[in-house]
């Protein structure tokens, strides 16, 4: 199953965005745990392009492609944004009380512990483009008998 939502990298398009990976899930019969992981993990990603990839630029696309193909789950956030590799995102402070940690900081680490691999790439052509992969058992569909 593949299904791709475009929106431009605004605020207010983001609820969107999560709404599509939470009916995309339910649609593929994605458990209900792996689901909130993945609109957790996208909306993380989305809010970062809306707010540091087009920072000071007119917002321009987001896509987001959904791929369930058995226990696996594959969503491609594509946009064409300020490159960021994730690999250069800080480690967060987890170890100072909070009232000691900076605002902010966590995004990369929730998408790293939401999704079982991740893959970033940018050329100037196509833009950048994060894959995030999510392995999980399909939900239990309830079978009636009638």
């Amino acid at each position: 199953m593949r299904l791709e939502i475009a929106r431009r990298a605004r605020p207010e398009n983001l609820q969107g965005i999560r709404d599509f990976i939470e009916e995309a899930c339910r649609r593929a019969g994605v458990e209900r745990s792996a689901a909130f992981d993945l609109k957790l993990a996208v909306d993380e990603a989305c809010s970062n392009i809306v707010e540091h990839g087009y920072a000071g630029r007119e917002p321009g696309p987001i896509r987001v492609t959904f791929d369930a193909d058995g226990d696996q789950v594959v969503v491609a956030i594509t946009d064409r944004g300020r490159a960021f590799d994730p690999k250069d995102a800080a480690a967060p402070d987890l170890d100072s009380d909070w009232q000691h940690r900076r605002i902010g900081g966590l995004g990369w680490h929730l998408i790293r512990q939401s999704v079982d691999a991740m893959d970033y790439e940018t050329n100037q052509e196509s833009g950048n483009r994060l894959t995030l992969v999510k392995t999980t058992p399909l939900a239990k569909l309830s079978t009636r008998t009638e």
